[in-house]
């Protein structure tokens, strides 16, 4: 649906805000900048939470001697990474297990030689370096650190698969835009609108309720959303026996 259709739908089906004057100053109770608005903070937030805007053509320029990169502001996570020439995927990997690598067999335990791998081709990435305090709803961005650090044999594009937010804002000088979500959730992200529509108009004592009620639906339609990307995103864990006596990799 495009910007136009939704905001008929939000301001006439939904809101119900119509005016039957023929002459002298509108009666809306809203404008349409202030439900274009609103519709944008709905489509904003129904893809950061529910994680459905998936996009496979995202690239880092890797340089030599670098490990870590900021990723654009838009990307909440990535879903996996591939070096430039091969097949398979680079192993995902936690902070934690780069920053307690010993090369094997070492019976002398030195804590300056952790994450002392040289440099060479990119093997495994992780991108829990910068952790906001809600992961529903935190901006802060993505940091994707590799392991081992590129060396200069090894300065090739890193192709990502990841989830991201919209791109564009959804604004009154383009009214003719579609929302990147899946179709399917465009009438779904109007109830947070009409939620932030209805939260501060007190017609009767009813509104509040109502905006409760609409509030209470987008939460569930987020929910559902959210869970069927996580069953798509699913991988098994992969069990290995008699490597290290018994260990599990994801």
């Amino acid at each position: 649906m495009t910007l136009q259709e939704l905001l008929d739908e939000l301001k006439l089906n939904i809101l119900h805000d119509r005016s039957d004057r023929v002459d002298g100053t509108p009666d809306y109770l809203w404008s349409d900048e202030t439900l274009i608005r609103y519709i944008d903070q709905a489509y904003r937030r129904f893809a950061r939470r529910s994680l459905c805007i998936r996009d496979n053509s995202m690239t880092v320029s890797l340089q030599a001697g670098v490990s870590e990169y900021t990723l654009e502001s838009s990307v909440l996570g990535i879903i996996s990474a591939k070096y430039t020439g091969d097949i398979a995927d680079l192993a995902r990997a936690g902070h934690a297990q780069f920053d307690t690598y010993r090369m094997p067999d070492s019976y002398f335990f030195d804590p300056s030689q952790l994450s002392s791998m040289p440099p060479g081709k990119p093997l495994a990435y992780s991108t829990d370096e910068a952790l906001g305090a809600d992961d529903n709803d935190s901006t802060a961005a993505v940091v994707l650190r590799i392991f081992p650090t590129p060396s200069a044999e090894y300065v090739q594009p890193l192709r990502l698969r990841v989830v991201r937010m919209p791109l564009e804002h959804l604004t009154s000088a383009n009214m003719s835009a579609i929302p990147e979500i899946p179709e399917d959730h465009h009438l779904e992200m109007l109830d947070w609108a009409a939620y932030l529509a209805l939260r501060i108009v007190d017609v009767d004592g009813g509104m509040p309720a109502l905006a409760d009620k609409f509030k209470a639906t987008f939460e569930e339609s987020i929910a559902l959303a959210r869970n069927n990307t996580m069953r798509k995103l699913f991988t098994p864990l992969q069990w290995g026996f008699g490597r290290n006596a018994f260990s599990w990799e994801r």
